[in-house]
């Protein structure tokens, strides 16, 4: 499945309160990490996105509604499980997230 973009404050609260997994990963485009993971990230939702695995992505230069709500300051990745969230990372070699990722979605 792919990366769905998160565009408002709305459709953030919805991801961050549903059922099932996700993962988000809150960018920034002045955060070099950011950029180099991106496309392994993308990756990583066709490989492990399902039903109830989604993957998103906020930028939080553009949405600063989701940074205020989140509290999100810097780019980080943060992983949520029934509209609770339960890790947060920050990645900037994809080898670690993808191994935090096998362990969340039990696929080590």
């Amino acid at each position: 499945m792919p990366v769905t973009i998160i565009k408002t404050e709305n459709q953030y609260k919805d991801v961050i309160a549903s059922k099932g997994r996700a993962v988000i990963q809150y960018t920034a485009p002045w955060d070099e990490p950011s950029k180099a993971i991106k496309p392994k990230f993308d990756e990583f939702a066709q490989k492990y996105g399902a039903e109830d695995a989604k993957f998103y992505r906020a930028d939080i230069s553009d949405q600063q509604d989701v940074a205020m709500t989140s509290g999100v300051k810097n780019p980080i990745f943060r992983f949520y499980q029934d509209g609770k969230q339960v890790e947060e990372h920050h990645f900037d070699r994809y080898e670690a997230l993808e191994r935090a990722l096998g362990k969340f979605f039990g696929k080590h």
